[in-house]
C-alpha cells in the first residue's frame, strides 16, 4: 500500500477535497493499483498504473478521451469514464497516476452468477459497440503492442517448446499434443483475418469490468476499465467473453466433466447480437464460434507457454498451476467443440 503522505500530496493535486480523508484498496484489478479515497461528501478512484504492462499511457488517456468524448456527443445514456484533470493540465500525475469520479451504488462479481446476467453483460457491450462503430481507426492506438498477435504467441510457444526441461515436457505432454493436434483452430483464425473488418473494441470485456445495480445482479450501470481499449476483430471481445463466461470450472481446476455452459453461451451469442446484428458484417455473425474457439486455444498456449518457461509471467501459487490453467481451458475447448456440433 502507499504511503498515506503520498496519496495526499496527490490527490490535493486534483481536487478540493478535505485533508482528513480515509482511503482502501480496491482489489479487483489485477494490474493496476486501486484505491478508494472518501470524505464526508465525496468518493474519487485513484490509480497508479502498472508501466511494465502499459508503456503508453499518454495513448491509453487518449483512448479514454477519445471515446468518452465520443460518447457523450451522441447522448450515449450510460455512465461515461471521465478522468479528472489535475492541476497542470494533465491526466497523469508523475507519469503514472490518474483519477475518476467514484461511481455510487454499484457492484461487481468475479465470476458470472447466472445465464440471464450473461446474457445482460453481452447485450451492454454490444450497445457499447453499436455506438462506438464510427470511431476513426486513426483516432485509437494501440495500448500493449502485440496483444492480439496470435502469430507471435505461436512463436512464443513453439520456442518454449525447444528450450523446456525434459521433466516440463514430459509433465506437460497431454496438454503438448493437444496443443499441436489443434492447431487448424489458429491456421483458420489467421486465415479469417483479411476478410474481418477492423474495428473499435475494448479487449477485456470480464465480467469484473461490469458495474452493475447494487440493488440489481441483472441491471449495468457501466462498462469500465478502458484501458485495453484497442482496434481488432470484435470477434476478440466476443471470444474472450466467452472463454470467462462459460467455464463452469475455476480457471485452475484441471479436471474434466462440465466444463462448458451451452446455455451462457447462448445467451452470449443472443446478447452480443442484440445490438451488433445489423452492424456486422456477414463474416463476422458467421463466425462467432470460431472467435470464441481460438481465444480459448490461444489462451491454453499462452498457460503452457509459461509453464514451459518456468512460470516467468503468470503469478503462481503451486508449481503446477499454470499446467492446470493450461488443461482448464483446453477442457473447456474441448467441451465446447463436442456441444456446439450437436
Amino acid at each position: 500500500m502507499e504511503d498515506i503522505t503520498k496519496i495526499k500530496q496527490i490527490v490535493a493535486e486534483a481536487k478540493e477535497i478535505a485533508p482528513d480523508f480515509t482511503y482502501k484498496p480496491l482489489t479487483s484489478g489485477h494490474i493496476n493499483k486501486t484505491y478508494l479515497i472518501q470524505n464526508n461528501n465525496e468518493k474519487l478512484v485513484l490509480q497508479k498504473l502498472n508501466t511494465t504492462v502499459f508503456e503508453n499511457l499518454d495513448a491509453i488517456t487518449q483512448n479514454i478521451l477519445n471515446v468518452s468524448n465520443h460518447l457523450k456527443n451522441k447522448t450515449y445514456p450510460h455512465t461515461i469514464l471521465q478522468p479528472i484533470v489535475f492541476n497542470d493540465g494533465a491526466y497523469l500525475y508523475d507519469l503514472k497516476w490518474r483519477m475518476f469520479e467514484y461511481i455510487e451504488d454499484t457492484q461487481t462479481f468475479l465470476k458470472v452468477q447466472s445465464t440471464q446476467q450473461a446474457f445482460e453483460a453481452a447485450r451492454f457491450l454490444s450497445f457499447f459497440h453499436a455506438h462506438i462503430s464510427d470511431i476513426a481507426i486513426k483516432d485509437i492506438q494501440d495500448p500493449i503492442e502485440g496483444f492480439l498477435d496470435f502469430e507471435k504467441r505461436l512463436h512464443q510457444y513453439e520456442q518454449a517448446l525447444q528450450i523446456a526441461s525434459k521433466k516440463r515436457l514430459q509433465e506437460a505432454h497431454k496438454a503438448i499434443s493437444y496443443i499441436n493436434d489443434n492447431k487448424f483452430i489458429l491456421q483458420k483464425w489467421i486465415m479469417l483475418m483479411p476478410q474481418l473488418p477492423t474495428r473499435i473494441i475494448h479487449a477485456d470485456p470480464k465480467i469484473s469490468n461490469f458495474l452493475f445495480d447494487k440493488e440489481d445482479a441483472n441491471k449495468i450501470i457501466a462498462l469500465i476499465d478502458w484501458d485495453t481499449i484497442l482496434c481488432g476483430s470484435v470477434l476478440y471481445d466476443f471470444g474472450d467473453m466467452v472463454r470467462s463466461y462459460t467455464n463452469l470450472k475455476e480457471e485452475d481446476d484441471p479436471k474434466a466433466g462440465n466444463n462448458f455452459s451451452l446455455e451462457n453461451y447462448r445467451a452470449l451469442e443472443e446478447g452480443f447480437l442484440y445490438h451488433l446484428k445489423d452492424i456486422l458484417t456477414i463474416k463476422e455473425i458467421e463466425n462467432l464460434a470460431l472467435g470464441a474457439k481460438t481465444v480459448i486455444y490461444v489462451q491454453a498456449m499462452r498457460f503452457l507457454t509459461d509453464f514451459l518457461n518456468d512460470d516467468v509471467y503468470y503469478a503462481i501459487q503451486h508449481p503446477k498451476q499454470n499446467l492446470d490453467r493450461t488443461m482448464s481451458q483446453i477442457n473447456l475447448l474441448k467441451d465446447m467443440q463436442e456441444k456446439l456440433a450437436d
